[in-house]
């Protein structure tokens, strides 16, 4: 990874305070900016910015991995001007109410769109870009049938330039409106990226290996994904239990056909990627340990009966890296540990990750080592989106746990009298190219904040933060943190 010695925080702009019901780019996502540079922190770390399903509002459940959220877009910064006249909202501001908040600014974004010429040069530069126009006839076509696109009939089960032309005239309005609302997603974000850059702070994104069945990339792609002659799946995405998931996981995501990406050059990874490091600065594929190994699911089965596949590794990095900078790349590789990702990872100089909450032991026997003596080529990471907080941690810890934290943080050079900002200091002082934490283990919060349960679908990705003010009591700890560990870059 070509960054010097430094330090990020996950903030997913869905958190930020703000107007509407849900965070934006807007305003306050450049104070968020303004906060890192006073800390002397250089990376946000944000989860992926596509559209969302709307049944469990997850980053990591998308109809496109080209596309973006628009629901992250500020409306009071529109290219634009309307007539249109936004409704008052009532919305909570300490978490996001997300069914209530697409239906409103969907409506919102829908009446401006209305008045938009599609002729402006800037929408035909814009549609200049063959995935965009790919992605915008998928959501086109998917609003307007209302079924999955294996369900439509035989002239729209595949892309083509005829189709666009077709689609952007007949069902104009729609066509309008996510042209206008994806225009728009990426003016703001790149505008957002330019102030933060400016001002020394790298973009960390993040990818899912997998894509859902109903979404443009399988659409547009089909014959690279495990289905059968009707577009349907036999077997599907998921975990192998483990010790956070006892039952493993589904996750319903389609399979790649392997043999297929490798006869086309894995083309169509390398544009997906390419697409993904124009939107940021660094890029964090998660389960990237699915490129070596993988479990498939029968479909409508349990995951306890999966099972294991071997990936495309040998090949699939040898012709990516010769179009993709790997330097570029962070390998989300927890969980399974194989001696081939480890083999890519030293090649390619991709960092890999190490979360400190999994790695304090819970039984005295275990082959568990200091934080201080981890590698250097690594992201070191407090928990993540899927993690408890560091106080719900402590607070559902057993004795043996506790115990080890208090025998490692006795090693520490910078003690801040305060268990969670301890717990931050050993990651901060551990030799990892990077240490990351979340805003809500600064903010000290508990399990009322946390951000994902993995394997539940109700409840999660919510949380906002409730003014920027809140963040002014951890500024001094955190830059002296920095500054302390020479992660001021």
């Amino acid at each position: 990874m070509d960054i010097k010695k430094s330090s990020g925080l996950i903030f997913h702009p869905t958190s930020l305070p703000g107007k509407h019901g849900i965070g934006n780019f807007g305003e306050n996502a450049k104070t968020f900016v303004d906060y890192l540079v006073e800390t002397n922190t250089k990376i946000w770390q944000v989860l992926p910015l596509g559209p969302t399903d709307e049944l469990e509002y997850s980053p990591y459940s998308s109809p496109s991995s080209v596309l973006g959220n628009i629901n992250l877009i500020d409306l009071d910064n529109l290219h634009i001007q309307s007539e249109f006249t936004l409704e008052e909202d009532k919305f909570p501001s300490d978490f996001i109410d997300f069914k209530n908040v697409y239906k409103y600014k969907s409506n919102a974004l829908y009446n401006i769109s209305n008045s938009i010429d599609i002729n402006e040069n800037y929408y035909q530069q814009f549609l200049n870009n063959k995935l965009i126009r790919e992605h915008i006839t998928f959501l086109t076509l998917n609003k307007i049938n209302q079924n999955p696109w294996f369900s439509w009939n035989e002239t729209e089960k595949s892309y083509s330039e005829h189709l666009f032309e077709y689609v952007s005239n007949k069902y104009e309005k729609e066509f309008k409106y996510n042209l206008f609302t994806q225009y728009e997603f990426t003016r703001q974000w790149d505008e957002l990226k330019q102030y933060a850059n400016k001002s020394g702070i790298k973009m960390l994104g993040d990818i899912p290996i997998y894509v859902n069945h109903n979404s443009a990339d399988v659409w547009s792609n089909n014959n690279l994904f495990e289905l059968d002659n009707t577009g349907n799946m036999s077997y599907v995405s998921g975990a192998v239990p483990d010790e956070f998931t006892a039952d493993g996981q589904v996750w319903n995501t389609t399979l790649y056909d392997w043999d297929i990406n490798r006869e086309e050059n894995y083309e169509y990874w390398i544009n997906k990627l390419k697409s993904n490091l124009d939107k940021v600065d660094y890029l964090r594929i998660d389960h990237f340990v699915g490129f070596f190994q993988y479990w498939a699911i029968p479909i409508k089965e349990s995951a306890l009966n999966g099972s294991w596949r071997k990936g495309p590794w040998k090949t699939f990095f040898e012709e990516v890296s010769k179009v993709i900078p790997m330097s570029k790349l962070v390998a989300e590789d927890l969980g399974v540990v194989l001696s081939e990702t480890e083999e890519i990872l030293r090649k390619h100089n991709i960092p890999g990750m190490k979360v400190l909450q999994q790695r304090i032991p819970s039984d005295i026997n275990n082959d568990e080592i200091h934080p201080n003596e981890w590698k250097e080529n690594l992201i070191a990471y407090t928990g993540t989106h899927d993690s408890p907080t560091i106080k719900q941690w402590f607070g559902e810890s057993n004795e043996v746990q506790i115990e080890y934290f208090n025998k490692y943080k006795q090693e520490l050079n910078f003690k801040l009298n305060n268990d969670v900002w301890d717990f931050i200091s050993l990651v901060w002082e551990s030799p990892a190219q990077v240490s990351v934490t979340t805003v809500q283990d600064l903010l000290e919060l508990d399990k009322e904040a946390r951000f994902n349960i993995p394997g539940t679908k109700d409840g999660n990705w919510s949380w906002r933060l409730k003014n920027m003010g809140e963040l002014d009591k951890t500024v001094d700890n955190l830059k002296k943190l920095n500054e302390t560990n020479s992660r001021v870059n």
